[in-house]
């Protein structure tokens, strides 16, 4: 799963249905155990996130790249995006879905684009759709692909053809998409910045998982949203044991303290990181974050105007490399 998240992020950087920023839960298959979301359209559309992009010498290279690399492939990955929705029905092998959902798209150009980079691709026929299939590499090992284009406005990427059908069989409505107040979706707004939650997480997954969360949660919510100028977080782990729950918040408390100890001397920053709360009762974890966006975008000024580093506890401008990063 973690595999097939990954190459997702990297090909959506390099490579009648809703337009969708937001969460569309009949597009996602009602026998889904996990599910991620990314609102790109929201996230663009925050005053913080367009200063930055204003400001960044990073991005005003990255977007002159994508720029360019749109040319080829017909669609601008930091532009065209709305939003993106991963999610599958199991937990094991290589698994996973993604929707990508885009403004606009040219499928000639973009097939040319795949063709250029995998001369080897097959297409099949599913109904009235062309199967694209490919191998990809990731950290030196493979992974086949097959994609599809559900509309010209929506993308389907799978690990294997077979989970590609399935998908275009909830989406052009043969089988049943998710309820809103399904489990997975239950308390979850359609239209968070972002959010992902897994349920019924098996012991047989957690015994192998790398992340050090799901080897110890039986389920777990993350949601992150925006409303009325307030920036809200919210992680809800339900673990293993009290115990397991206890040491997460030792944990989150741990790096507050980190951060306090680093930043708290500036009160833009500290009034931000006051906004992280964490309880932990039974078996259940709780972090919460609140902000206001206008209190977060003085702290990010802050930071980008400090010449104290806290990271090497050195003056040096934001745009040089720090020497307690390069160690």
């Amino acid at each position: 799963m973690k595999r097939f998240v990954a190459l997702t992020a990297i090909l959506l950087l390099s490579a009648g249905f809703a337009l969708a920023g937001p969460i569309v839960p009949k597009d996602i298959g009602s026998d889904a155990k996990w599910f991620g979301h990314v609102n790109c359209e929201a996230i663009h559309s925050l005053k913080i996130v367009q200063d930055l992009k204003d400001k960044c010498p990073i991005h005003q290279q990255c977007q002159a790249k994508m720029e360019e690399l749109a040319k080829k492939l017909g669609m601008n990955p930091m532009e065209d995006i709305l939003g993106a929705t991963l999610y599958s029905t199991r937990y094991d092998g290589q698994v996973g879905l993604a929707l990508v959902y885009v403004k606009t798209l040219d499928r000639e150009k973009m097939v040319s684009f795949l063709k250029e980079k995998h001369p080897d691709h097959k297409t099949t026929d599913y109904g009235s759709r062309t199967l694209y299939s490919w191998t990809d590499g990731h950290h030196g090992k493979t992974m086949n692909l097959t994609g599809t284009f559900v509309t010209d406005k929506l993308i389907v990427i799978g690990v294997d053809a077979e989970q590609v059908r399935a998908a275009l069989d909830v989406l052009d409505g043969k089988k049943p998409g998710l309820a809103k107040d399904a489990p997975l979706l239950k308390g979850i707004s359609t239209k968070a910045l972002f959010a992902c939650r897994g349920i019924d997480i098996p012991e047989t997954y957690r015994k192998t998982a790398r992340c050090p969360v799901l080897q110890n949660c039986k389920a777990a919510t993350v949601v992150w949203a925006e409303k009325d100028g307030q920036i809200t977080g919210k992680y809800e782990f339900t673990t293993d044991s009290e115990q397991t729950a206890k040491n997460f918040k030792a944990i989150v408390d741990g790096l507050k303290a980190m951060g306090e100890l680093r930043c708290g001397n500036i009160p833009a920053i500290k009034k931000v990181m006051d906004g992280l709360k964490c309880s932990a009762k039974g078996d259940s974890f709780t972090a919460t974050f609140t902000t206001s966006t206008a209190d977060a975008e003085s702290a990010v000024k802050a930071v980008m105007e400090q010449k104290m580093c806290p990271l090497c506890k050195k003056e040096h401008g934001p745009q040089e490399k720090c020497e307690a990063v390069k160690k």
